[in-house]
């Protein structure tokens, strides 16, 4: 696989999450998603000098930014994620169903790619595991209770 071709594409990612963050920031941790058929993207933020993370699909809701400027970005976003999921079909490579990128401020860049079949998994569900396994948010909803305590229970 053409290393130059990934580096390009999670360059791509990054600088698309870049232009949709309004604010100073410090860390971004960025979840995508691509089966046959469906594609997802959403990411947290952590702005400078806080450690309490902003929603990417929140930006419009807090700050002065159109519907239609957060849309063109997320749909930039989730264009390049499954450009990177055809680099790997192209390629031969096992597929990945998601993949969680962390990268900051200074350039400290790492990617997590997931090969689960999510075809029985419910969205809300792996959402919810996802936001405390990667952010330690805790579900606020009686659904996503019970989904991080089963997830939990499996762990022991």
């Amino acid at each position: 696989m053409n290393e130059e071709q990934l580096d390009r594409l999670y360059q791509q990612i990054a600088e698309v999450v870049v232009e949709t963050i309004p604010e100073a920031w410090s860390k971004v941790i960025l979840y995508g998603e691509v089966v046959e058929g469906s594609q997802t993207a959403y990411f947290y933020y952590f702005p400078q000098g806080t450690d309490k993370p902003i929603y990417s699909h929140e930006i419009t809701e807090l700050f002065t930014v159109s519907e239609l400027e957060y849309t063109e970005k997320w749909n930039h976003l989730v264009g390049f994620i499954q450009e990177l999921w055809r680099v790997f079909k192209d390629n031969g490579q096992e597929l990945w169903t998601n993949f969680t990128m962390v990268f900051d401020k200074v350039g400290k860049f790492n990617i997590d790619f997931n090969y689960d079949d999510l075809s029985n998994n419910d969205t809300h569900e792996r959402k919810t595991i996802w936001k405390y396994k990667h952010l330690g948010i805790l579900p606020k909803s009686n659904s996503g209770k019970k989904h991080l305590e089963k997830y939990l229970s499996t762990l022991d």
